[in-house]
């Protein structure tokens, strides 16, 4: 059998890509290990008591994912609707107040969602006045680059801006509301004795890894492919082999 520098660069080229596809097939499986890892201190998180805040802001910022307790007046003065979000496939917009503590402090939240056929206007500002008690999982409050305007939306009580935004920024977010403000947000968590009351919170799920051993699946099944085919095809193009 006679070997060409044309079987030896093919030969390179199916090595070179059956490995590939392995080395990229382990890395799935490292990252779905570093995920879990991950998705475990997460449920950790929110298995902890949530910590209770009333007075004021902590010195110390909460984690990323741990669970707290605001209690104290909402800031009726200012809202902001996130546009664009979706509930069960129907469009609607999902709130964000502010909760005073007795330090003066605020503390926005993202109360949950509300219909709307636009997506983008509601009325808040003619929710009934109540005092806060919501516990909620903590997020950050991330820099935009380029952070999208918000548009004032209209409002029936003079006293109340309501505003559009596509995402919470905190330059914006500081720019509109009173007092000093939280470099961290809270998003509500559903709670089975309000269920059917608006705004309606959504879950906070800490997704599983189980994606990455599927990715990691196809990756081997694609050296599996690219060996074994190239092999037939090889075996088939020799003398005397039909």
């Amino acid at each position: 059998m006679r070997f060409t520098a044309r079987s030896f660069l093919l030969g390179a080229l199916v090595v070179g890509a059956t490995a590939t596809c392995v080395r990229l097939g382990f890395w799935q499986l490292a990252r779905m290990h570093e995920k879990h890892v991950l998705h475990v201190a997460q449920r950790s998180l929110l298995a902890r008591a949530p910590l209770e805040l009333e007075d004021a802001l902590p010195p110390t910022p909460p984690e990323t994912g741990s669970r707290v307790r605001l209690r104290g007046p909402w800031d009726l003065t200012t809202h902001v609707l996130l546009s664009g979000r979706t509930h069960l496939g129907a469009a609607g917009v999902s709130l964000v107040s502010a909760v005073q503590l007795r330090s003066g402090e605020r503390v926005l939240v993202e109360r949950g969602w509300l219909p709307t056929a636009d997506a983008r206007t509601a009325h808040p500002e003619l929710f009934p006045d109540s005092l806060a008690d919501e516990t909620g999982v903590v997020l950050p409050l991330e820099h935009a680059p380029h952070p999208t305007p918000w548009d004032a939306l209209p409002s029936e009580r003079a006293s109340v801006r309501v505003w559009s935004a596509r995402a919470l920024e905190p330059d914006s977010a500081a720019a509109r509301f009173a007092g000093p403000l939280a470099p961290w947000m809270v998003r509500v968590l559903p709670d089975p004795a309000r269920a059917g009351s608006a705004p309606i919170p959504e879950d906070y799920v800490v997704p599983d890894e189980s994606m990455h051993l599927s990715y990691a699946i196809q990756w081997f099944g694609f050296a599996l492919i690219v060996s074994l085919g190239s092999l037939a095809l090889a075996l088939r193009r020799r003398p005397g082999v039909r």
